[in-house]
């Protein structure tokens, strides 16, 4: 087993298709192809379906099973491969749902290289549920999320938040102000926001049938692409897909609940990754206060 084939193995997990793991890994399809079947043949498993047709890539039973071990195996060996260079660079592994790693904090984490030459970032997308689990595991240094599970061991930590609004196509027939129930369910590209926002959504469509469900807010853009589609989303999404796409937001009468970034951390960290946390911990709170896009989140926002 190498480390290729655990990357590949989780490339294609998260990617879905063979095609686009293999772009995102800068190898061929057949290169990543073979790199599965060596780590099927030495685990002795299927960790993928192979049906005809069939263009995603969907785990087995077995290759569910994988997937923690695979993750907790590949940080393993990052913790590893860094002991020869760990008088020259930390390194600190962060998890983050997509709208934080791949909008909101792309200009922080920018920062944080220019910065702090001595720190090595590996910056990995999960959803909420997954990055208090590898936390706990001590598998990642340090956590940003939407929604909080009680762990033991995990401090959590509001951070920022930020408003929620109406997205559609500049060419929508919509206005600030608009009423959720001039909203037509059957043109949402609808994402669940979390806990708060799914028990607001259900109380202004209780029968929805929406255009299409996604899970990344990256997702959402691609239709939005009609007049007259729409989608909820919070500002920082909405900047980013201002930068290439033709979309207009409006605040809604009914307004959705804010966004809340939270901040996890392990109660007993690595002595070794101590100075890094904290650099992180204040440039987050130095991003939140002077990012205009975003609210910091004071003690009094708690009451």
């Amino acid at each position: 087993m190498t480390i290729e084939e655990i990357e590949a193995f989780m490339s294609v997990v998260e990617y879905k298709t063979l095609s686009l793991a293999a772009e995102k890994l800068f190898i061929s399809q057949s290169t990543i192809s073979q790199r599965i079947k060596r780590l099927e043949n030495e685990l002795g498993v299927k960790l993928f379906m192979r049906q005809r047709g069939q263009r995603t890539a969907e785990l087995t039973s077995h290759g569910t099973d994988l997937v923690p071990i695979a993750q907790q195996w590949a940080s393993l060996w990052r913790d590893m491969y860094s002991l020869h260079t760990s008088s020259v660079k930390t390194l600190l592994s962060i998890g983050s749902v997509d709208l934080i790693n791949n909008f909101t904090f792309v200009p922080l984490y920018k920062k944080i290289l220019n910065l702090y030459p001595d720190i090595e970032l590996a910056v990995q997308t999960f959803h909420s549920a997954e990055i208090h689990s590898l936390l706990e595991n001590r598998i990642i240094d340090i956590g940003f999320v939407f929604s909080q599970i009680k762990y033991p061991d995990i401090i959590s930590r509001p951070v920022y938040r930020e408003k929620m609004y109406l997205i559609t196509h500049e060419g929508s027939n919509y206005y600030s102000g608009i009423s959720t129930s001039q909203l037509d369910p059957r043109k949402e590209a609808y994402l669940r926001w979390g806990a708060d926002y799914e028990l607001w959504h259900g109380s202004n469509w209780n029968n929805s049938q929406h255009m299409i469900t996604v899970n990344t807010g990256s997702t959402l853009i691609h239709y939005l692409d009609k007049p007259g589609n729409w989608a909820i989303g919070p500002i920082s999404l909405i900047r980013s897909m201002q930068k290439t796409e033709k979309i207009a937001f409006y605040e809604l009468k009914e307004s959705p609940p804010p966004r809340i970034c939270y901040q996890l951390t392990h109660r007993y960290p690595k002595p070794s990754k101590l100075n890094a946390l904290n650099m992180i911990e204040r440039e987050v709170e130095v991003f939140a206060s002077s990012n205009e896009n975003i609210c910091r989140f004071e003690p009094w926002m708690l009451e």
